[in-house]
């Protein structure tokens, strides 16, 4: 066997290795949301958060994103917080959830290309747009009567860059330049989902059917995200062809 070949399986071993602790660790934090207490989820879901953190590195080695691995410490945090006193210490979960959203949105920056605004105007665009910022809009306006004017200002902080990330993918999908622009759409979906039901549960009306939701939308969004941005190689604008008129 050459040394190649064997740096190969080597290699292939680790990423066995890694996937399986994700997707045990992954089945671990959903089990502790159904059948035990959610503050049980502050020894499982971070343990997720970290194997998907090893696998980004693990997978792009010296060309890892340090805002991207910013994001993810910033979202670990958010968790321990959240399942940890979460009413207490929800200013520090607002910051840190929006240094996440944020840093996932410098992340794409890459992958926005200039001219691609002339492909938003579609009927269909508009309405999905429309109805992301009523749903948005909805849930914050029903906050209102139950928050007090300190709290809802980090409501409106974790609400503004949920709108910017969702935004930025949304613009990045449209423009149907990268084959993987599906699997970055299911992630903004699974993060808009997970933050709206973040505030039902917590705020408006607690049912652990939506825990359970939310972790499994929390941990697909971060998953998929990372599968993008580490899968995913920039494309040259200048090799571009002209899609939309």
């Amino acid at each position: 066997m050459t040394k190649k070949e064997e740096v190969y399986i080597s290699s292939f071993k680790k990423a066995i290795f890694i996937d399986s602790l994700f997707y045990i660790s992954f089945l671990a934090a959903i089990l502790v949301s159904v059948c035990l207490d959610r503050s049980q989820l502050i020894y499982a879901l971070p343990v997720v958060i970290l194997t998907i953190l090893i696998k980004y590195i693990s997978r792009t080695k010296k060309s890892a994103n340090p805002i991207f691995i910013l994001a993810l410490l910033a979202i670990l945090i958010s968790d321990i917080l959240s399942f940890r006193a979460f009413e207490a210490c929800f200013p520090w979960i607002a910051i840190s959830s929006s240094i996440y959203l944020l840093c996932c949105t410098f992340s794409l920056k890459k992958y926005l290309q200039k001219g691609t605004l002339k492909s938003v105007l579609s009927f269909s665009v508009i309405l999905s747009g429309l109805l992301v910022f009523y749903i948005t809009y909805a849930i914050v306006d029903l906050l209102i009567d139950f928050l007090a004017g300190f709290t809802l200002f980090f409501v409106f902080l974790i609400a503004a860059s949920l709108i910017i990330q969702t935004i930025a993918i949304a613009i990045i999908y449209i423009r149907d330049t990268y084959h993987n622009g599906t699997i970055l759409l299911a992630s903004g979906i699974f993060t808009f989902f997970q933050i709206t039901l973040i505030a039902i549960n917590e705020f408006l009306y607690f049912d652990n059917t939506f825990t359970v939701l939310i972790v499994i939308c929390h941990v697909m969004a971060i998953y998929l995200l990372m599968h993008f941005i580490s899968t995913t190689a920039v494309v040259n604008p200048e090799d571009l062809k002209e899609k939309f008129i």
